[in-house]
């Protein structure tokens, strides 16, 4: 783990004692994903601007940001009736169309 990146967790842990959110265990949140997700969910919820975006920061440099699912748009009755709708298309430019 490069120096910055702990830099960045030992300014949250501060951060977030001050804002009085969780107490954040550092060895924990840099080995375990499922910890460092739930941590760093928390900090989100934080009414503080910096801490989010240090949290977000955080998360993209653990991997954890890539790795949030994206839900389509619509709902999936929505989504399956628009795969439904594309019809059949045939090559009509040939010389036997």
């Amino acid at each position: 783990m490069d120096r910055e990146t702990l830099n960045e967790m030992v300014k949250l842990k501060f951060a977030v004692r001050k804002a009085g959110g969780p107490e954040i265990e550092l060895a924990k949140l840099a080995a375990d994903a499922r910890y460092a997700d739930e941590i760093l969910s928390a900090v989100e919820n934080l009414p503080d601007e910096s801490l989010v975006m240090l949290a977000l920061t955080l998360r993209d440099k653990f991997g954890l940001l890539s790795a949030m699912p994206v839900a389509p748009v619509g709902t999936p009755a929505q989504v399956e009736k628009k795969v439904e709708e594309r019809p059949a298309q045939r090559y009509m430019s040939g010389a036997r169309s």
